[in-house]
């Protein structure tokens, strides 16, 4: 009967998935971020990161003269994902000073840069 309880803990908890595993309650990258994107859509971006690693803001578009909201989330190593509803995403590593990588939107893409406030 031991063996039953301990085959069951066994199984149960190797289904905890590797993404819970990397939920954080603390993050290092809570705060304010600003930032700009440019290509074949260009504007800025402002979000901010809970101490949860949610990340909620808003992209600006220059061109378009709208914006729309955007989330995503910030894993423990800094990987983040974040896109809005009309499929503009922005995916990289965020750390304590500036950062920057690629957007894409279908087959629309660019470059950003970020910066912690």
């Amino acid at each position: 009967m031991k063996y039953f309880f301990l085959a069951f803990f066994l199984l149960f908890t190797s289904c905890i998935s590797d993404e819970n595993l990397n939920l954080q309650s603390n993050s290092k990258f809570q705060g304010n971020y600003v930032g700009s994107f440019n290509g074949d859509l260009s504007g800025e971006i402002k979000f901010s990161v809970s101490d949860t690693g949610n990340l909620e803001g808003t992209v600006y578009y220059t061109t378009a003269d709208s914006s729309e909201m955007i989330s995503g989330y910030v894993m423990i190593s800094g990987k983040f994902d974040a896109a809005t509803k009309a499929g503009l995403s922005f995916s990289g590593y965020l750390n304590d000073s500036s950062m920057n990588g690629k957007w894409s939107k279908g087959s629309l893409n660019g470059n950003y840069n970020f910066y912690k406030k």
